[in-house]
């Protein structure tokens, strides 16, 4: 009778290993330049084709490994970075399992090749699949390269789960940039497939660093941060109160110069901001923390990406307050930018239709031109300010003719409904308005209903006259980060689509020339960094009509008046009346209920009467 327990061939135990250290593409990035930083590297140079599948290759120019320890470093659980389970509370290094590399063999074809400082030749391993590996004797420089092929060729169930191109090289370029940052003394280079996209000088200096990666203009406005607390070290940057996101895409951490995920100081950074920037925004920042080893575990994890502190209630009073006392100490006054007119709107018939497809560099300057996108005689109208809607009014910013105070809830009349019959009575908490017809009390979230109220009527815009733009008259510079170009790049139809228009304009910088007709008063470029966010931040590929309405949600909740804003009786009655002509006047866009409501009856019942 056949045994209910088995032992697992040595093959299939380490693709399953695979399959818990080497999730995508970028996993292999991570754990061989994570092995080239304890090789002491000084450069680190990654190249990747497509999206990491054909090739990944990172050269290093560490101390290298030995002819006899090469066979080695393809075995499980094969390490020289501890000896005993006790090692792992002085642990500096990064790797220590020895996974990885047995784990990377198993589902692709690999070829190490490397020589140490006091060898005159190298030596190189191939292994495909796992199987029996051959070794040689080959010429090469001082240092590892490890290029890894084929990657999950005999699990193609992996393969299934990958993203598009852009997205699996954004992810590979955001973790390039983030490892780079926790080792500013490191040069890293990193190419696709021939083109340098992002390369760091290794000179030591973290501000420079985060220019290359984060891009000049925001590390400028970088506040350095650098204390010490016993044993703890904080160092780094945070931005200043009006520098923010509304994700969390900004947020870097390290631990000892390792890059980690912590939603423990995630929670402690934003709590270093309380009531200094808005709800719902997010700080750029980048921590670093020196700890004594054994004040952390890093074992938590076989990626070793989250890792838990011993005495987390001290630290983070410690980061929080150390965040609050810098940002205080460096307050500014936040610099008021008048908007510049825009140029007429372009008619709809200069716009070509643009790829339903992503998009690389090579056909930027094609699509991204922005003379196809002008009428002829745009510079003969560009000079004229002065712009009409349909009833002919003057909308010039320098009209002197004195008009009535805007209805904030203008819109076309559509069809009555039920609460046109409920009056306002009073604002409660400068945040509800209380209204009645007599036999019912509703409670109105301001904000809730008035944004219901901008989706409905700029949605009804932008299907009216889809794809509309209107020129700017001063092109806006805007500096990407690695992964936020690539998701520009993959969705850049898409954008084209809303009403964007964009020229390449250098290394990850991009002139916006054009933006939605419908954008309001909302600035273009605060919304296009927003729009960017909400797509890093999603798990699948989004319809154009999805993301129509998800850029109206942004639209419609930045043009609705909020919280805390004070109306007049007037105001109440006008956002009543406009909410009642709505198509679903009972749900915010994101579902929130816009109003309750509490019966005569109830309110009898709770004051016992019958």
């Amino acid at each position: 009778m056949k045994p209910a327990i088995q032992i697992l061939d040595q093959h299939s135990a380490n693709q399953i290993a695979a399959g818990e250290v080497i999730e995508r593409p970028v996993s292999v990035v991570k754990e061989l330049i994570e092995n080239a930083l304890d090789a002491k590297a000084k450069r680190i140079d990654i190249n990747i084709e497509k999206n990491g599948l054909p090739l990944i290759k990172v050269r290093d120019d560490g101390y290298g490994i030995r002819p006899e320890d090469l066979p080695l470093t393809i075995l499980r659980h094969a390490t020289n970075k501890i000896f005993s389970i006790n090692d792992l509370n002085q642990l500096l290094t990064l790797g220590f399992r020895g996974e990885a590399l047995p784990s990377i063999a198993s589902v692709s074809h690999l070829e190490i090749t490397s020589r140490p400082q006091d060898q005159i030749s190298g030596t190189c391993l191939t292994l495909k699949g796992g199987r029996q590996p051959e070794i040689k004797e080959v010429g090469c420089p001082i240092g590892t390269t490890v290029a890894v092929r084929d990657l999950f060729f005999n699990t193609p169930a992996r393969k299934k789960f990958l993203k598009t191109t852009n997205t699996e090289f954004g992810l590979i370029s955001d973790i390039v940039g983030r490892l780079a940052l926790a080792r500013p003394e490191v040069a890293f280079t990193l190419t696709h497939p021939r083109q340098v996209v992002l390369q760091t000088s290794g000179q030591g200096s973290l501000l420079n660093t985060a220019g290359d990666i984060l891009g000049i203009n925001i590390a400028r406005r970088l506040i350095p941060v650098s204390v010490n607390h016993g044993d703890w070290l904080l160092e780094g940057f945070i931005s200043p109160p009006d520098l923010v996101r509304s994700s969390r895409q900004g947020e870097t951490f390290i631990v000892n110069g390792r890059y980690i995920r912590s939603s423990f100081l995630s929670r402690v950074l934003l709590a270093g901001y309380h009531t200094l920037i808005p709800s719902k925004q997010y700080p750029i920042a980048i921590i670093c923390l020196k700890l004594p080893p054994s004040d952390y575990d890093v074992n938590v994890h076989p990626t070793k990406m989250d890792i838990r502190f011993r005495d987390e209630k001290d630290l983070a009073l410690f980061i929080q307050e150390e965040i609050k006392n810098t940002l205080i100490k460096n307050r500014s006054v936040k610099t008021l930018f008048l908007s510049v007119p825009s140029a007429p709107q372009v008619p709809k018939v200069y716009r070509e239709k643009s790829p339903a497809k992503p998009i690389t560099h090579e056909q930027l300057n094609t699509i991204l031109n922005p003379n196809k996108y002008m009428p002829n005689n745009y510079q003969d109208t560009a000079p004229n300010l002065v712009r009409e809607d349909k009833s002919g009014q003057d909308l010039s910013p320098f009209s002197e003719q004195k008009q009535d105070p805007p209805d904030l809830f203008a819109e076309e009349a559509l069809s009555l409904g039920p609460l046109q019959k409920f009056r306002p009575l009073a604002q409660l908490f400068n945040t509800y308005i209380l209204a009645t017809d007599g036999q019912i009390l509703l409670i109105i979230d301001q904000h809730a209903a008035h944004e219901r109220l901008n989706f409905e009527r700029l949605l009804k815009r932008a299907k009216e006259n889809p794809s509309a733009s209107q020129q700017l008259l001063i092109p806006i510079p805007l500096e990407l980060t690695l992964q936020e170009e690539q998701a520009l790049l993959e969705y850049l139809w898409a954008l084209t689509d809303l009403g964007f228009i964009l020229e390449h304009f250098g290394p990850r910088t991009y002139l916006l020339r054009g933006i939605p007709a419908y954008t309001g008063s909302i600035s273009g470029e605060e919304l296009l960094r927003e729009f960017l966010e909400q797509i890093l931040m999603k798990n699948h590929i989004p319809e154009i009509e999805q993301l129509l309405e998800e850029w109206i949600y942004l639209l419609a909740c930045h043009e609705s008046i909020k919280a805390k804003d004070n109306l007049s009786i007037v105001e109440m009655e006008q956002l009543i009346s406009r909410l009642s002509q709505t198509g679903n006047p009972f749900t915010c866009p994101h579902g929130r209920p816009t109003m309750i409501q509490i019966s005569a009856a109830e309110l009898n019942k709770r004051f016992y009467r019958r």
